[in-house]
């Protein structure tokens, strides 16, 4: 019934692109508590309420969104396989490993949505750009879609494009996003466990570090944090200077 409501394949992409995007999320995320049905849809339902959080307007945002949840959830996987007090050395070492890259990764997703975002907020304000955004978006979902129907693209019918503003205004350059000392620290402490361990027993920087000491407000993080690998760094203890 909706499709013949609405015979433009086009109403459709979106509602598809989330339905898909969170099916493929729930696929790929870490084991739920426990193996039962409740935990597993609490599990999809916190990954749900984390992108949506992340405020997605299209399906670009959309991916970048379930690929930064993606990312953290496995982080958070890896150090948890870390802990494991009978797991061999060389295997906590690559969960730490792979924890780093995830979070990395996690943290470029983050990145990349927000400069999505402010771009398409700078668009949106131009009521004449928002047009032709929306004519672009459209014309591309439209061609794609009939050709997946078998349709030539010269036979499909397209809107016509909105005129031209007379002068565009020039948009503002993209500010970078505000660091975040917790998740840098997180980070330092996946990376330098025993650096990060030296200097959270002192409280401080160690006089005349024998590495490269890290900014003000990283130490103060690193002393002050309470994150997973800042706990395990605590248990592991300094052991010397190295990484």
């Amino acid at each position: 019934m909706d499709q013949q409501l609405h015979p433009d394949p086009t109403i459709h992409l979106p509602r598809d692109a989330y339905y898909t995007a969170i099916h493929t999320l729930s696929g790929s995320l870490p084991a739920p508590v426990t193996d039962t049905p409740d935990d597993r849809i609490r599990r999809d339902n916190a990954a749900i309420a984390k992108v949506a959080a992340l405020l997605p307007a299209n399906a670009a945002e959309g991916e970048l969104a379930a690929q930064y949840v993606l990312a953290c959830a496995q982080a958070m996987e890896c150090l948890r396989e870390a802990r494991d007090p009978v797991a061999p050395l060389g295997f906590v070492v690559q969960c730490r490993n792979h924890a780093a890259s995830m979070m990395r990764q996690s943290q470029g997703a983050l990145r990349m949505l927000l400069r999505l975002q402010e771009v398409r907020q700078q668009r949106e304000a131009d009521t004449g750009a928002a047009d032709r955004a929306a004519w672009t978006e459209h014309c591309a979902a439209a061609l794609m879609a009939q050709s997946l129907a078998g349709t030539p693209p010269e036979a499909v019918d397209l809107p016509p494009a909105p005129a031209p503003p007379s002068v565009a205004p020039a948009p503002e350059p993209a500010a970078e996003p505000v660091p975040d000392p917790a998740a840098e620290a997180e980070q330092y402490a996946l990376i330098y466990p025993r650096r990060t361990a030296l200097i959270r027993q002192l409280g401080r920087l160690p006089d005349n570090p024998s590495f490269g000491p890290p900014e003000d407000y990283l130490v103060r993080a690193l002393v002050a944090g309470r994150t997973p690998a800042l706990l395990a760094a605590d248990a592991m203890g300094c052991g010397g200077p190295g990484p």
